[in-house]
């Protein structure tokens, strides 16, 4: 996916099965869960979204903690940007695309 060669993401979990390809009759085994998660029942089969991947310094890297529990959920993005490069476009629909290409413009966010 973040190659940018898928262009949907996948219908099936990355986990099909049990690691050793087979059913495990052990209810205490420490295998992975076999059930999909929320997110990928919301992902499956849909287009794949636009990656970017930007170049900041290790300087301004700043973790940003949830505001709940404190476990670091992202990095801040106030930091100049030293580089940053499309990765991968989103598939949108024509119109989506278009009014999109406008509000960038709108906002001066083309580069």
């Amino acid at each position: 996916m973040l190659n940018g060669t898928a262009m949907q993401y996948r219908t099936r979990p990355v986990l099909t099965g049990h690691p050793a390809s087979r059913p495990c009759p052990d209810p205490s085994c420490h295998c992975p869960v076999q059930t999909s998660d929320k997110g990928h029942s919301a992902r499956s089969g849909r287009p794949a979204d636009r990656y970017e991947s930007w170049m900041i310094s290790a300087r301004h890297y700043r973790l940003v903690p949830h505001p709940g529990t404190g476990a670091p959920v992202g990095i801040s993005l106030n930091a100049p940007i030293l580089r940053r490069r499309v990765l991968r476009e989103a598939a949108l629909p024509p119109d989506h695309a278009s009014l999109l290409a406008l509000l960038r413009t709108a906002l001066d966010l083309e580069p």
